[in-house]
Parts: C-alpha cells; structure tokens; sequence
C-alpha cells in the first residue's frame, strides 16, 4: 500500500515517536519512509495538556536551549509538581533543578578562569537568564539580578562601557524596578542621540508609565538609521504612530 494509506491501514506495531528513531526503523525494520516524515512535521505544544512526557524529556536533553524555551518548559515543569502524581512531580522537579544546573556550572566554569570584560559580561548574562527563569520567585529573581548587576561593575573604564553592557545593564537595572538608575546609566554615555541610547531611554520611561516620552524618543528612533530586531522596531513603529499618551 503505497504513501500514507499506510497509516489508515495498520492497527498495530512498534510506533517510532523520534525522527532518529524513524529512520532506525526504516533501515532496520523496513518501515515506510513516510514514518519519517510524519515524525518529523508533527509537533504538538510542549505545553498543551496532556503533556508528552517523551517529548519534554527530549527538550530537557538538549545544551543548547533558549531562554524562552526554558522559561515554558520550566512552566510546563511547575504544572507537573503541583500536580497529584508524586512520581510526575519528582520527574517535574528534577527537570528544574536540571535547568538550573546547567546555569550553575556555566557560571563556575567562567569563574575559574582569569576574569575580563568579556567573561564578566558572561557571568552577568547568565545570572540574568537564571533571573528570568525565577521570574515568579521575587526573593530569588531579585538576588540573581543583583549578581548580575554586580558582575558588570568594574568591567570597563568609565565612558567605556560596550553596547552589550550597556543593554544588559539597563535590562537589569529595569527588572530591578530602579529606573532613575537606569536613568543614570545612560546619562553617562556621550553620545545621547546615539540609537541604542534612544530606544533604551524609551524603554525607561515606558515602565516609569511616560509614555508621551515614549512615543517622542520612538520618533526620533524612527529618524536614524539605528539597527533593531524586527520586534523592537514593530513597538518603535507602534509607539511612534501615537499608539498611547499619558
């Protein structure tokens, strides 16, 4: 039976659940191809229930996940524990405690060697990831924001702070609820009209609530030939067409 009438047809059988593990059973098994295929375009939510144990397992696997997606699979890891199921939520916990290792290790791998600018802007971006990870967890989110904060101090001469630091700085100093901070932080680069300058003092005073001052810096952003993410030109777009006022 030829293409996917295949499916219709069989009623039992190893079922492959992996793209690896499809085209094991295609060698070895003589399993169609269009295993593979199916396999391979069929994706469910990570967080849609009834969660996919196998599936979160092989996501959790994985070194080289995005912050984003560690954030929702710690979500869909927290619904595990709070669930009735001890053995889910043992599964559930050790899943955090995992993601959190990882963050762990990295920061004592880049504490064991000479610091510099570069690694101690690592450590802060670490710490600052471990943060959102906590974000529900006030107490701990704020102390992982601090070490970030403080891992960024005494990288630079004054006045020479990078464009990495200076983002990370004021993303943190944000998160942290201290805004005339911030404030202060970019009042101390020289070049005030400078793009990234602008769309960060936008990003201050949108969560000071002055948002007539947002949509003025959104404007003049919108003038220059600054580099955004498509993301953070869509809410200049939005904010500079008069999207709120105070």
């Amino acid at each position: 039976m030829a293409g996917f009438d295949y499916f219709r047809s069989r009623r039992a059988g190893f079922v492959p659940r992996t793209p690896a593990a499809a085209l094991k059973a295609i060698v070895g098994a003589g399993l169609p191809p269009e295993h593979f295929i199916h396999v391979s375009t069929s994706a469910k939510p990570l967080d849609e229930e009834p969660f996919d144990f196998e599936a979160i397992e092989r996501v959790l696997s994985r070194t080289d996940l995005t912050l984003e997606t560690e954030i929702l699979l710690k979500g869909v890891l927290e619904k595990l524990i709070a669930g009735a199921d001890q053995e889910t939520g043992l599964f559930g916990a050790e899943g955090i405690n995992a993601l959190e290792a990882r963050h762990v290790e990295r920061i004592k791998e880049l504490k064991s060697k000479k610091a510099g600018p570069r690694r101690r802007q690592a450590i802060a971006q670490t710490y600052y990831e471990m943060a959102q990870l906590h974000g529900r967890e006030d107490a701990v989110r704020a102390f992982y924001l601090r070490e970030a904060f403080r891992s960024l101090q005494g990288a630079h001469r004054p006045g020479r702070t990078s464009r990495t630091d200076l983002r990370l700085a004021v993303d943190i100093l944000v998160a942290l609820g201290l805004h005339a901070h911030a404030a202060r932080q970019l009042s101390r680069v020289r070049a005030q009209g400078d793009p990234l300058v602008l769309l960060l003092s936008a990003r201050i005073a949108y969560h000071r609530g002055a948002y007539a001052r947002v949509a003025d810096l959104c404007r003049r952003l919108l003038a220059t030939a600054g580099e955004m993410d498509a993301e953070e030109r869509a809410a200049v777009e939005f904010w500079a067409g008069g999207g709120a006022s105070d």
